[in-house]
């Protein structure tokens, strides 16, 4: 049986409990308000209904390296100071940051859903990366599934395990070339 994100991200929050390790590697916390999630909402209307979902699972999280930004209200960062900073860039590409990477980089929603990774020289769509086609696909493939590898500047064979690639794997969430 194939799992969704919302699934994945169930169990690993469910996980956390049992597996001590497993925190060095992920974080959640409780869902944001529903009254911030309607805001965004009106502000961006283009965010996708996974978002919302995601938001009203967990204000914010941490995936490997990867930190999805929150309300503020947790104890992950907030978006709003994640606007901030990556503004300039966000409105010239038509963008809703809501993530940074392990290099500082934003991770972002296109008003067509898209998901793009950029730094802060990017200024058109040719310096973005596409990460996924949406945000679903995000967590449930490349986050928490088959195309993880991809995040990395190496062949599958090469990556070094840690505590998130570990338990990626033992769930069998892995593509058949890194499990």
């Amino acid at each position: 049986m194939s799992m969704t994100w919302y699934d994945k991200l169930v169990q690993v929050i469910a996980d956390c409990t049992h597996m001590p390790r497993l925190k060095l590697v992920f974080r959640s916390f409780p869902p944001a308000v529903a009254g911030y999630v309607a805001k965004l909402r009106q502000e961006f209307p283009f965010i996708s209904e996974d978002y919302t979902r995601f938001s009203s699972l967990t204000d914010g999280a941490s995936l490997w390296m990867y930190e999805v930004y929150g309300s503020g209200a947790s104890k992950m960062p907030s978006l709003a100071c994640l606007h901030v900073r990556w503004q300039p860039n966000a409105e010239k590409l038509r963008a809703f940051p809501f993530a940074e990477d392990p290099g500082g980089n934003c991770i972002a929603m296109r008003e067509n859903g898209e998901i793009v990774q950029f730094d802060l020289r990017a200024e058109s769509d040719s310096d973005c990366i596409t990460l996924a086609p949406c945000f679903g696909e995000l967590l449930d493939n490349v986050l928490m599934g088959e195309r993880f590898d991809w995040l990395f500047d190496v062949p599958p064979s090469e990556i070094e395990d840690n505590e998130w690639l570990a338990y990626l794997r033992h769930k069998g969430w892995l593509s058949p070339c890194i499990a």
